[in-house]
């Protein structure tokens, strides 16, 4: 009888949260990766890597969906599957990494000993937020799996390894979905349905964030206003108002406007609103644009924010995605897991979910180098009353946690 590697779950969650008095960030992010440069070699090796990959499956879904709400959690997937190639050998192995972005002259010992750092920058404790990823692997118990895959897992990706009888489905399933609750704070408690009688292994990774906006938005300024979903349809939403100094750029020659609003802690919302009709364009074009262009191209700006208060949840069957981007022979009988177990066996099922909430007091949970930044006379306003783009950027380690398109804000 055939034995499958079952299933890869993947949830993200932020939710909003309440924190105390103003702080200055930037200086301290800078501060924070010039004490690491030295210790965080193999973390740089592998953030080209991850940002490669966050823009090529968000434009790959993007395409593919393009009237759809969009929202992942980039470095949840590229962590599952980074966990997953340890045990990866030949042609399956370089599928995954090739597909998560990584160039050839990135190791395997690179990308683990990266992700290995990258936990341990994310799980810091921080007063001003809660940001935690956690991984485990759930075990057949009667299965021999290859001693070094599960050091691996322990000693680089810090998981736990869980013993579960998976011939005893319900038990198996609760058992799962009882370690998701935990995790995720008791937001998402049913996140499997079933668990098949061949499975062999289970890995989990879940990641959890709680800001505050560094500049909370005032509740009695929110008011109800029309949401362009496109040029015929719109929708009333309610919509927050904050005047405040925040690092911004203006676009002109791709079309968009992108204001950095920073939470309390070392993270930021990275809100994108292109012009009128050009949503597709701009999405395009930020595929290729780096961290640092980001940060080169913002410049410190008083103006007027209009933001809907909103929540989105997307799931993603990461099998039918990621084939289609080249990362075919793990889904299949081709898969060379031989450094996981020797028993053949493939994916057969991947899913990640994501959950985001925005609201006045936080979130629970770009164009060439040649780009011309214009500066208007304040205030300046930047209405996000029509299909936007956001992402929740780490600072200290510049990696995406988070990456969506609200083309629907529904509300909480």
């Amino acid at each position: 009888m055939r034995v499958f590697l079952f299933v890869f779950l993947s949830q993200a969650l932020l939710c909003a949260g309440v924190f105390g008095h103003h702080e200055k960030q930037e200086e301290h992010h800078e501060k924070q990766v010039d004490d690491h440069t030295e210790e965080t070699s193999p973390l740089q090796k592998i953030v080209p890597g991850n940002v490669k990959f966050s823009y090529s499956f968000y434009n790959h879904l993007a395409n593919k969906y393009p009237s759809d709400d969009l929202f992942l959690s980039p470095m949840s997937i590229s962590l599952l599957f980074s966990m997953l190639s340890a045990g990866a050998k030949g042609q399956t192995q370089t599928q995954i990494h090739e597909t998560l972005g990584f160039n050839v002259s990135t190791t395997s010992e690179d990308i683990n000993k990266g992700f290995q750092q990258l936990l341990r920058l994310v799980n810091q404790p921080n007063t001003d937020l809660e940001l935690n990823s956690a991984n485990a692997l759930f075990l057949e118990q009667h299965t021999e799996l290859v001693e070094k895959f599960i050091e691996d897992l322990k000693d680089f990706y810090e998981s736990e390894v869980i013993h579960s009888d998976f011939q005893k489905g319900d038990e198996a399933k609760n058992q799962i979905n009882a370690y998701v609750e935990k995790k995720t704070n008791g937001k998402i408690k049913e996140l499997l349905k079933s668990v098949s009688p061949a499975t062999l292994l289970v890995l989990i990774n879940t990641i959890y964030f709680k800001g505050a906006w560094l500049h909370s938005f005032d509740e009695t300024r929110t008011r109800e206003a029309d949401f362009h979903i496109d040029e015929n349809k719109s929708i009333k939403v309610p919509m927050m108002t904050i005047r405040e100094k925040f690092l911004v750029a203006i676009v002109r020659e791709m079309g968009f406007v992108m204001v950095d609003i920073p939470y309390k802690g070392n993270t930021s919302a990275i809100l994108i609103v292109p012009d009128k009709g050009k949503l597709q364009e701009v999405e395009g074009a930020l595929q290729n644009v780096s961290m640092q262009t980001w940060r080169r191209l913002i410049r410190p700006m008083e103006i007027f924010v209009s933001i809907p208060k909103f929540c989105v949840e997307a799931t993603i069957n990461l099998k039918s995605e990621l084939s289609e981007m080249g990362m075919k022979d793990v889904f299949t009988g081709k898969a060379n897991l031989s450094g996981i177990t020797k028993q053949q066996v493939e994916v057969s099922e991947a899913i990640h979910k994501a959950v985001l909430r925005v609201d006045e007091k936080g979130s629970e949970a770009a164009g060439a180098s040649a780009a011309v930044i214009t500066k208007l006379s304040l205030p300046f306003q930047v209405i996000a009353d029509r299909p936007f783009l956001i992402t929740i950027l780490h600072k200290p380690t510049n990696t995406i946690l988070f990456t969506g398109r609200i083309m629907k804000p529904e509300n909480c």
